[in-house]
């Protein structure tokens, strides 16, 4: 039987998985558009991106946040399966780490709702018990509470768990929880503010995160220090 480092990954979907930035630049673009005539370009919202809508709304437009999530949503709500696309070799890791035995958890900031939409629409919902959105706890990423409720549902320990994300608000979710972290290299969130989080792990391609589950031992060089080591830059 393969011995694995890790017995759970808990995901981060948005930006992880799914490469939904598009998606999610339009729908800024759209509400501020249609509210205020403004152009919004991708700068100003990746302060944001990780965290619950509203939070990101408050920041942008304090008092207008209500009118404006209704709008960004029907937008959303019209668009998410026309311009919503997954990372290359995604499905392929998950049906490897669902194969080996390995426990499959979504924590993510947007709804159930919507976060099982988008797994569906790539035929990969069926693969992840729990899914913990932004309806199913009180505080949000960074705070450590949606990964302890995964945690929990999970039945395994911190140690027996780790969390892949694509912002610092995943890395810190996860390491205050008590897991070990893993980046994302693929992700559009500045690169200092993930760096700033300090994650265990920082993941190049998805074959990464399989050698990581699967303890496999890394080659020298440049792949021993991306596997196994913090990476300074």
């Amino acid at each position: 039987m393969q011995k694995l480092r890790f017995r759970a990954v808990f995901f981060d979907l948005d930006g992880t998985l799914l490469d939904t930035t598009p998606l999610i630049l339009k729908c800024f673009q759209h509400t501020f558009a249609t509210h205020f005539q403004r152009k919004v370009e991708i700068e100003d919202i990746q302060p944001y991106m990780g965290k619950p809508l509203r939070a990101a709304m408050e920041a942008l437009a304090p008092g207008m946040e209500d009118d404006l999530i209704s709008t960004y949503r029907i937008f959303n709500n019209q668009h998410h399966d026309d311009l919503a696309m997954i990372f290359d070799g995604v499905a392929n890791m998950i049906t490897s780490l669902h194969s080996a035995g390995v426990r499959l958890a979504i924590v993510t900031s947007k709804t159930s709702t919507m976060a099982r939409r988008g797994l569906r629409l790539f035929d990969l919902e069926r693969y992840f018990d729990p899914i913990i959105g932004l309806d199913e706890t009180i505080r949000h990423k960074p705070d450590p509470e949606p990964v302890l409720a995964a945690l929990h549902l999970s039945g395994l320990t911190a140690a027996e768990c780790i969390m892949v994300g694509d912002s610092p608000h995943d890395i810190l979710s996860g390491s205050r929880a008590g897991l070990k972290t893993a980046a994302v290299r693929w992700s559009n969130v500045a690169w200092p503010d993930i760096l700033a989080a300090e994650p265990d792990y920082f993941i190049g391609s998805t074959d990464e995160i399989l050698e990581i589950v699967f303890n496999q031992s890394c080659k020298e060089g440049a792949a021993k220090i991306k596997c196994n080591k913090r990476l300074r830059l």
